[in-house]
């Protein structure tokens, strides 16, 4: 039974994506910061495990419960955004969204890898965004938000040859915009369709030795 890792996993699309991965049969990790209030989350059947994604401690706690656990999928999920522009950057903020969206997935994926590897699949994927191409962007919408997941992309690129040395396939992969707390009521894309999209696109992407960034319906998205 292949076994996938889920961060930030106690709502929106990380909680559907735990939804699909457990409907299709797979062991499912999931975490969140506070597990005891992740009640819909507990609910799946999931193994929830506290994670501070931002905190080295806890993700070394992470990894001492896990220990040498294969995890065929590292889905590095968790999140924040704001949608604010150049000129109403609050610099804490910046600092806060980089630890948590470039950061974070990186020292998730660095700690984790021996897991991964020593999976049969060996997938280890970011959640990224449409905003984050540099071809595509023509204004200052959500600012810390583009440049925070940019970072992402040229991380994940950046470390996807190293990775391949040990059999690893990393993709960037762009949810949609997600009818979720954090996409907004005004999002069109349901979270259970683009978990469901992301499912189909994490199992059928097959191995690569270079960054893939591609969407929930399986197109490639520019860089």
């Amino acid at each position: 039974m292949p076994t996938a890792l889920i961060t930030g996993a106690n709502r929106g699309i990380g909680l559907e994506l735990v939804r699909k991965f457990l409907a299709e049969g797979h062991d499912v990790i999931a975490t969140a910061r506070n597990p005891d209030s992740a009640t819909e989350l507990n609910a799946t059947g999931a193994r929830v495990y506290p994670l501070e994604v931002t905190d080295a401690d806890s993700v070394a706690a992470l990894k001492s419960t896990l220990g040498d656990e294969p995890i065929d999928y590292l889905i590095n999920n968790a999140g924040i955004c704001t949608f604010d522009g150049f000129k109403d950057i609050d610099y804490d903020v910046f600092a806060e969204m980089l630890a948590v969206n470039t950061i974070a997935p990186v020292r998730i994926m660095d700690v984790l890898l021996d897991n991964v590897a020593a999976s049969e699949v060996k997938i280890a994927a970011g959640l990224s965004s449409m905003v984050a191409s540099i071809e595509n962007t023509t204004n200052d919408f959500a600012f810390v938000y583009r440049v925070s997941k940019a970072g992402l992309n040229m991380a994940l690129r950046s470390a996807a040859p190293a990775l391949a040395e040990r059999g690893v396939t990393v993709l960037a992969l762009h949810p949609g915009w997600a009818h979720t707390d954090m996409g907004g009521a005004d999002a069109p894309v349901r979270p259970v369709d683009s978990a469901e999209g992301l499912y189909n696109v994490l199992t059928s992407a097959g191995p690569s030795k270079e960054l893939r960034f591609i969407d929930y319906e399986g197109q490639t998205h520019p860089w």
